[in-house]
Order: C-alpha cells, then structure tokens, then sequence
C-alpha cells in the first residue's frame, strides 16, 4: 500500500511539473522516474541504471524509425504531395461528397505526417472546399482534423503507437493492419458526427475570432506546384506495404525460406522507411523548392530530435515504474476488480491525457501500467493497444496542442473549438476505438 501511495504521489508531483512549470515533458518525465523509483525503494543507484537503460532501449527501438518517418513527412509536406492526395480525391467523390475526399485526405495523409503539420498543410483545401460548398468551415476542419488523429493514434510510423506496440511487445505489421482498420472505424464515426450534427447547426453555432484574417493566410497551391497522385501516394504505400507484407509472410513461409529472408529485410520497420524516402526522393525531386532535395533531411532531423527524446524519457518513466512493481499491483487490484478489464488501458491513458495533455505521453504511460495485465494473460496485447490508442483521443481540451494549431489556424474561439473539435476527440473517436477494442477481446 505504501508503494501505491508513494508512486501515485509521484506521479502527482511529475505531472505538476509538466503542466505549471516551463520544463516540458522531457524534463519532467525524467524528474517523475526519479522521484517515483527513489520513492518506492528502488534506490538511487539502480533508479539512475534503471532510467538510462529504459531511455537508451526505448532510442534503440524507435529512434530510427521517428527519424524516417519525420524525413519522409517532410519530402510529403515540401512537394505538396498532400495536397494533391486531397484534390484528387475530390475529383473522385465530386463536391457532393466532398466530407468524404477530407477524411480520406486525413486518414492517409496522417500516417509519415504529423498530426498537427498535416492540418495546417491542408487548411487551404478545406477552406477552398468549404467555400465551393456553401458550409462552414468548422464542419470541414473538424472532420479532417478528426481523421488526422485517427490514423495518427493507431498506425506506426507515427510515435505513439509504434512506442505502444514496442512497449507491449507486439509485432510491428500486427498493429499497423488492426490500427488501420480500427482508424477507419473511428472516421466513419467522426463523418457520421460532423455530416449528420456539426452540419445541421445555424452559423451562430460556431464563433469566429476577431483574428479572423488567419482563416484566409493559407497560400494556394497551383497544379503545376504538385505532383501526381500515384507520385503522392507510393511513398506513404510502400513502407506500410512492406511492413504488413513482412507480417503476414511470417505467419505463411517456412522459417528457412529465402524469399521470407528478404522480405522480411525489406519489411523491417527501418528498412521500410528508408524504402518509403528513396521512393519520395525518386518521384517527387522534381516538385520539391530548388536545393531541397537532400537539405529536407537536415531539416526533418531538427523535428525528429525532441520527438525521439520525450518518446524515450517516456520508455525510462515506463522501466521505473516496472522495476517499481506497482503496475503488478495495479494489475492485481483492477483484476479483482468488477471494472471490466478492456477499461483499465483507457482510463489509465486517458486521465493522463486530460492531466497533462500530450496523446503520446499518456499513452506511454498507459502501456507501462497495462503490460502486467498482459503477462498475467487477462488481455491480449493488440486489445490493449487499441484500448491505449482510444484512450489517448479522450481528455482532450485546451491543455493541448492540436486544440490551438485548430482554434487560430481557423479562426474559431475557444468555446466553439471546445464544443467541436473537442467533443469529436472525447466522445466520438474515443468511444468508437473503445468499442473495437472491446470487440476484439472478445474475439
């Protein structure tokens, strides 16, 4: 009991120090391990140990792939590849449709994008669709917002959940095939919610701010300035191709086969990546700012470099805490517990969410607490990481980044963001990946 006491005070004094002082995250977490792993009898010595060996693991792990990933987002992001991804498809779906081009747009784009970049580079076609339909801005921005999210919670190479699934030791190619799927799910629930509420509301329903000029900075991005859409879209393919590939060959090919040899080379998480950038170097050189071509990368790593950092403090906090025992009587208590078990990942992420306001932290915080769960065998891992990934979508409100980068982009006021955007993260997404996630626990 005085372990529990002792880490929960811990973590109250960590997340103090997150939210009311200017250390940030990474500072913070490492503080949080710290105090919590000194508090509970660890020791000094063997906490220290403990965190610089859960920080060098979880770099080992993921820090390649966090690189990868930003450098192919920027080749994406420097081309206007997204844009033309979603011009395309509006051509597809028509104007009629055109909610569906956005949340198709968001789900693909959100994958080697982060989340909160993605949104301001695909502002100019919601604000152009918007106009050309005759609806409200908001409506457009938070489906696509919505579907950014989607696909940003669930699919690796995204951070977060590549540090989930790596945390809980489930393979890759598994949660990238179940992530997107479950992303799907959740978008189709985001567009039921904005298509069938957000729309129907009168214009007094959304406030704009008085900074309202921001809502037409965007520039527009001619046809000639983009490239094709099978240029677009083979880099974010490929690595996801080849990754799921690696996957599914692993369970069908003879161990000693060499074609499984080199798939499972080239559908290594890295080597995926790296594939994805030679593709996006190969298609889209031509559409990128003159001398760009290989400076993207040098710019990318000045992105990469705090992601992989907080990611890995988050991996040293997750190693204390196990080397604490306290998820194992955690995992002890909630499993005698009447609470039903699918629910502990996504409470757990998600009062971190709404503490602290990082998706990412919350959900490694999340994992590190659940995997006793898993050892003891009461949930699967790809249940738990789903039930993680929803959790990380709930407690979202103006402690949070995405929330601003939408309030100003667009225009609106705190009060409409927090009634839109905010209730499309809290309830809807979150509950419809709550709902997969208990679906298959029960599978």
């Amino acid at each position: 009991m005085n372990t529990i006491l002792v880490f929960l005070v811990g973590l109250v004094i960590m997340l103090f120090i997150m939210i009311k002082t200017k250390l940030g995250p990474f500072m913070s977490m490492l503080l949080g391990g710290l105090i919590i792993g000194m508090g509970c009898g660890v020791g000094a010595a063997e906490t220290i140990n403990t965190i610089t060996g859960g920080f060098g693991s979880t770099c080992k792990s993921i820090g390649l792939v966090i690189i990868f990933g930003t450098i192919l987002g920027t080749y994406l992001e420097k081309s206007n590849s997204c844009q033309r991804i979603a011009t395309s498809l509006l051509k597809l779906t028509g104007e009629k449709n055109a909610g569906l081009a956005l949340a198709s747009t968001g789900y693909l784009v959100s994958i080697p994008v982060f989340s909160d970049v993605a949104l301001i580079m695909l502002s100019p076609i919601i604000k152009a669709v918007s106009k050309k339909t005759g609806r409200v801005v908001c409506v457009f921005a938070v489906l696509t917002a919505s579907a950014l999210l989607c696909t940003n919670a669930y699919v690796a190479p995204t951070p977060a959940p590549l540090a989930v699934a790596s945390a809980l030791g489930l393979d890759i190619g598994t949660s990238i095939a179940y992530g997107l799927v479950v992303a799907v799910v959740s978008v189709i629930a985001a567009y039921i919610y904005c298509m069938m509420f957000l729309d129907k509301k009168p214009a007094a329903y959304f406030t704009e701010t008085e900074t309202g000029e921001m809502k037409t900075s965007a520039a527009e991005v001619t046809e000639e300035q983009m490239p094709t859409f099978l240029e677009a879209i083979l880099p974010i393919l490929v690595p996801i191709g080849m990754i799921i590939a690696s996957s599914v060959c692993s369970m069908l090919l003879p161990k000693e086969s060499v074609l499984l040899t080199v798939i499972n080379f080239m559908g290594d998480k890295n080597m995926a990546l790296v594939l994805g950038i030679v593709a996006a170097v190969l298609l889209l050189k031509k559409k990128l700012p003159a001398g760009e071509t290989f400076t993207a990368m040098n710019e990318a790593l000045k992105i990469a470099g705090p992601v992989i950092f907080i990611t890995a403090a988050g991996g040293a906090l997750a190693k204390v805490v196990d080397a604490t025992g306290t998820g194992q009587i955690f995992a002890d208590a909630l499993s005698a517990s009447p609470l039903p078990v699918i629910l502990i990942p996504f409470l757990i992420t998600a009062l971190s969410k709404f503490a602290q306001g990082s998706g990412s932290v919350a959900a490694l915080l999340g994992a590190s607490l659940t995997l006793p769960l898993i050892e003891a065998g009461l949930m699967s891992p790809i249940a738990a990481f789903i039930s993680i990934s929803a959790g990380s979508h709930c407690g979202s409100h103006v402690n949070n980044s995405f929330f601003w980068v939408f309030a100003e982009f667009f225009g609106y006021d705190a009060k409409t963001t927090l009634k839109t955007l905010c209730v499309a993260q809290n309830i809807v997404l979150s509950g419809a990946g709550l709902l997969c996630a208990f679906v298959i626990s029960v599978i």
